[in-house]
Parts: structure tokens; sequence; C-alpha cells
């Protein structure tokens, strides 16, 4: 006993000083509702991809482990992520995609059949993959706030986009954090994609995810749900027909007068695209019923084409009428 109080005395410590100060782990093999969460969210991803993609795409949740944050973001160094806040959680996470994800997802975005094998080399990431990676995201993190939502509220803030990951990118310190690996698979190609959040962040939620039964919709009651379904299909939405313009200047605008006359890129026999809150979901065509102005129908909107012209950075076309 003297020997051991005499070691703490000259280390300048207390007994069990070290244990009090370390952050509280989880146990991952009992977070049963964070599981359920992460398979219906890669059940998600692989439809929403098909409104991007022609081309069928999986996801499949491959690890779910705890480790410490630098031995991670090590393992994950040549990729882009997205560094998110949470102000119900005041913690940071991390979503990310590695080199392979990125340009396999290209490959098949622009027409590739997977004959090949996606182009890689060692290089800093182009501006168009940060875009196309932004896109990724702007699908992944809405689902996940919406599925985690369900059982504690939460919203997660992009912060910024890192193209160069930095193993100290949580903080100066090294800490416990949950790792989630997600593969994706394109045609015969495929890559990565990663989260990481702190253990301290879900601590406070532990209990909640650590109920036996996981989220699912056995015990929906029926009249509620259908009350549910009959109030969406009745909400009132606006529709918004939009004609391409001429190309102004600032200078061109500001010049504007009562009375003067703009040319519109089109004719009478132009598609119009049809929008509902600023997401267009039709082309039409421009026709008369009942003394007034109206839309026919004619197609849908291609989805691919509108991500691939996003990414790119052009406006998108009415297709040939």
């Amino acid at each position: 006993m003297a020997d051991e109080y005499t070691e703490i005395r000259e280390s300048g410590g207390q007994p069990g000083t070290d244990k009090l100060l370390e952050p509280p782990k989880l146990e991952v093999e009992r977070l049963h509702v964070l599981k359920g969460i992460l398979e219906r969210l890669v059940t998600t991803l692989s439809e929403r991809f098909r409104e991007y993609c022609n081309v069928p795409s999986s996801f499949f949740v491959n690890q779910l482990e705890s480790g410490n944050s630098w031995d991670v973001l090590e393992s994950y160094e040549d990729s882009i992520a997205g560094i998110y806040y949470s102000r119900q959680w005041d913690s940071k996470i991390v979503v990310g995609l590695d080199r392979r994800f990125i340009f396999s997802l290209i490959d098949a975005a622009f027409g590739g059949d997977g004959s090949m094998p996606p182009f890689e080399a060692d290089r800093p990431f182009t501006s168009l993959e940060a875009r196309l990676a932004r896109s990724v995201f702007g699908i992944v993190v809405p689902e996940l706030e919406y599925l985690v939502s369900t059982i504690t509220p939460v919203t997660f803030e992009l912060e910024k986009l890192e193209t160069k990951l930095d193993f100290q990118i949580l903080g100066q310190t090294d800490v416990p954090v949950i790792a989630v690996q997600v593969l994706f698979q394109i045609l015969d190609n495929g890559g990565r994609m990663f989260m990481i959040i702190p253990q301290s962040a879900l601590y406070p939620i532990r209990k909640l995810l650590e109920r036996t039964r996981a989220l699912d919709g056995a015990n929906v009651d029926p009249d509620w749900q259908k009350k549910m379904q009959d109030g969406l299909a009745s909400a009132s939405m606006v529709l918004t027909g939009v004609l391409e313009g001429p190309e102004l200047t600032l200078g061109d605008i500001a010049a504007l007068k009562p009375g003067q006359i703009l040319r519109l890129n089109a004719d009478p026999k132009s598609l119009i695209g049809l929008e509902c809150q600023d997401e267009r979901i039709f082309w039409c065509r421009l026709a008369q019923s009942k003394s007034q102005f109206a839309l026919v129908v004619e197609q849908p909107i291609d989805r691919q084409k509108e991500l691939v012209a996003d990414l790119i950075g052009t406006p998108v076309r009415a297709p040939p009428s």
C-alpha cells in the first residue's frame, strides 16, 4: 500500500484520476436503433440515386464500430468530406466519400457503362468532383437527419467542405468516435462512404439508441396513417411555368423602362419548364383553354441530365418540341 501511494505522490495524481477524466464510451453492439437507422438510410439512398443515374446502384452498411478519431480519419485521408455541426448535440460530425466513390459516380453520371475501371489519379480533387460530393451530401445528410429525428430532434448544418482530410479535423484531441462505413456499388465499380460521429454526441441519447426494438412501421395506427396520407395528398402547392428569357447584364436590367419589349428565347412550339418550389418537374407545351392560357404536360424531367448540368454549371435547355 505504501508503495502504491508513493507512486501516486511522485506522479502528482490521485487514484483513478485518469479513469475519471476519460470520456464515456459506447458499446456498439447495443446500439440496435442506430443500426436500424443506417439500414433504412442505405435502402433510401439506393432509391434516391435512381433519380440521378439511369443505372442501378446499391449501398451496404459494411462497418459500424468504435474507434479513435485520429486513427479513423487517417484511414480516409484520400477523400472529400463535409463537416456538419449539430446544435442539439453541440458537436461536429463528418460525412465523406473516398476517391473511388466519386470517380465511379462521375463515370456513371456521364454515360459510362462500367466496362472500364474508373479513372484514378493521385492529384487534388477538382471543383467538379467537389460539387458532385456536395450534391451527394445534399441527399445523404437530410435523409440521416430525418431518420434520427424520429427518435430525437436533430439538425445538421454544413460548416465546410474539405477536399484534403486532416486527422485533426474534429479537434486537437483524439476522441472516441462511432465510425460507419458504407460500401457503394454502381455498374462494376464503386467506393466507400463514411460517417464519423463523436461518442460524446451520442452518449446523452444512448438509451434511445439501445432500445431492443429498432425502428419499424409495424405498430403504426392505420387510421392515423390514412389521415396523414390524405393530409399530404390534399396539401396545396403552387406550380410555376418558366420561359427562357434573354441574357442581360446588370446594366441592361437597371436600364429597363416601362413599355420596353423583351424578346424571349422561345416560340409558340417551345417547351416550358413547370416548377414546384423551385424544382423543375415537367416540360409542358403552351395552349389555350376557355380563353385562358394553359399548359399541357409533355414529358417528365430527365434527372440525370439535370444533375450533369448542375455539376458542370450549364443551364438546362428545353428538349426539342
